[in-house]
């Protein structure tokens, strides 16, 4: 018998009848169960699908010992002993003959350092673990990398080997000042996303990132998949074949050289459907969402739902801070839920002792203000892991913003994201060039909240009301025209709200405090609303309902 949690072989799946994607694994006190890495389900002893995944015991080696294993060609795969030397594969060979490989060990790194390796059982195609592969792991054959041209990125270990040997033995005198070099996702087609994810670092070197995951189902979502997150990286046809192992055994290296290296393109992500393949997201009844601290907008949004993105707009020293602190706040302590900032004026330190402040009910921010050290430590330490911030002395461009709420999405699950002010994205520009970036930023986030359930929440300046009229500052309303970029969030936005505060010389203080919420526009519903709040210094938060004693 085997040890606990090892796995016996590879077979089809029964849930998406991927035909080697499926691992049984074999236990000492237990029956049998199974786990399918290309659709990431569990099949326990009974066969009947779970959606989580089984646990399975590491087997712990001396990593030393296998150090010390002899580096052969792998003849059954057509790979070279110096293509395997590249790569680092190690082998154990039969005591029988003295010839025959019997486990080829591939190792994984960790920030460049030796962390475990891959062990497949080359009988009967099993794989286990050697020391401690968990943790976000390098690109495997990473250690090859250099920069340059291109960078491949295949599905298997043995497909990058593959893959690596046919580019050097095609490249010729004609293509001596090719550069490239080609690595392996470490988990199959089910981590493809967050592998490319954690290692951006190294994708960075390259001009080029092609992705030639296996011809079969759970290759083709995995691309899909990826190519949400990264759209410019290029995908490689492997016409008939698997993968790019199946291609050089079969002799076809010249055609995997060509299909890699000359025909890669940028993929279409557009698709045509029928009613047929959208009938049953269709029949799903639409569901409340999440809900704001202020019962009346939760009323007229139908709470915080997912695909959606609102904008709010104020004049400056209005309340949209205080507005957007008390939102976050809200979510994070009475719905529970995970919340990615995006303040581009303040540091995460400023707007952290911000949102403390909402929940100690003191403004940590004032020097006036009385409390002891330890108050303040433990109600940060009560927002760690709930809250990510956006180091805003980082980029400012939109792109690498929209990149880190995918990572966020995708890493941290967080689905609700705040960008405070919308306005800072575009700094610099002269008013013509404003209103185009804007707009390309609207149609761009619109596309983002289409593709993953997150809901976006842009803060915005206003313009000042013409001459003659009522300004903001004396309680005029916000109009949605008066947005930067108005015509693109009205076309691209869900929902825009205002605020209204009249902070003259002429108001009493209470009155000062006193603000209006309300709807400018609707696109999903043509829903309204207008609410007052009062804002209660002592506890620093916007209170409603409220009654005007005025």
């Amino acid at each position: 018998m085997k040890e606990q949690g090892v796995c016996l072989h590879k077979t089809s799946c029964p849930s998406c009848k991927s035909s080697d994607g499926n691992q049984v694994y074999v236990y000492e006190d237990k029956p049998n169960d199974s786990y399918c890495f290309a659709c990431d389900t569990y099949h326990p002893p009974n066969n009947t699908v779970v959606p989580i995944k089984p646990y399975k015991a590491n087997t712990m080696k001396d990593l030393e010992h296998i150090k010390t294993l002899p580096i052969l060609a792998i003849k059954d795969r057509k790979i070279r002993q110096e293509t395997a030397s590249t790569y680092r594969v190690r082998a154990s060979v039969s005591q029988e003959d003295g010839t025959t490989i019997t486990h080829l060990y591939s190792p994984d790194t960790l920030g460049g350092k030796l962390v475990g390796y891959e062990c497949k059982d080359t009988a009967n195609k099993a794989f286990s673990s050697i020391g401690d592969r968990r943790g976000e792991l390098d690109l495997w054959g990473s250690w090859t990398c250099t920069g340059g041209n291109k960078l491949f990125v295949t599905e298997g270990r043995l497909d990058a080997m593959a893959l690596h040997q046919t580019i050097n033995d095609n490249n010729g005198e004609k293509y001596k000042d090719f550069k490239a070099s080609v690595v392996s996702l470490t988990r199959g087609a089910s981590g493809a996303v967050k592998d490319l994810l954690n290692n951006k670092a190294l994708l960075s070197k390259y001009k080029e990132v092609v992705l030639v995951f296996d011809n079969d189902d759970p290759g083709k979502k995995a691309i899909k998949e990826c190519l949400k997150v990264f759209p410019l990286f290029k995908t490689a046809k492997l016409s008939i074949y698997k993968d790019p192992c199946d291609m050089l055994m079969a002799g076809k290296g010249k055609e995997l050289f060509e299909s890699c290296v000359f025909n890669a393109s940028v993929e279409r992500q557009g698709e045509v459907v029928d009613v047929h393949d959208i009938i049953e997201n269709a029949m799903l009844k639409p569901q409340m969402g999440i809900s704001f601290p202020w019962p009346t907008v939760t009323k007229a949004c139908f709470g915080i739902r997912p695909h959606t993105i609102h904008c709010v707009g104020a004049a400056p020293k209005i309340g949209k801070t205080d507005h957007q602190h008390q939102l976050v706040h809200h979510l994070v302590y009475n719905e529970g839920v995970k919340v990615g900032m995006f303040d581009l004026e303040n540091s995460p330190v400023k707007t952290a002792k911000k949102l403390a402040s909402k929940q100690a009910k003191k403004d940590f921010t004032r020097p006036d203000t009385i409390y002891e050290d330890s108050e303040l430590r433990s109600t940060l330490e009560s927002l760690d892991g709930k809250v990510r911030f956006y180091d805003r002395s980082g980029s400012r461009d939109w792109e690498d913003i929209r990149t880190a709420i995918t990572e966020m999405h995708l890493l941290d699950g967080i689905n609700i994201f705040i960008i405070d002010p919308m306005t800072t994205l575009v700094q610099g520009c002269d008013a013509s060039q404003t209103n185009t970036e804007l707009g390309k930023i609207c149609s761009a986030a619109a596309d983002l909240v289409s593709v993953y359930p997150i809901t976006i929440f842009f803060y915005s300046h206003v313009n000042p009301k013409a001459k003659g009229s009522t300004p903001h500052e004396k309680g005029a309303r916000v109009y949605s025209s008066e947005f930067f970029g108005s015509r693109s969030m009205e076309r691209f936005f869900h929902y825009g709200h205002g605020i209204s505060r009249d902070r003259s010389d002429e108001c009493t203080e209470e009155r000062k405090n006193m603000s209006e919420f309300y709807m400018l526009f609707d696109r999903d519903f043509g829903q309204s609303y207008t609410c007052d709040v009062y804002f209660d210094e002592s506890t620093v938060t916007y209170l409603e309902p409220m009654k005007r004693s005025w």
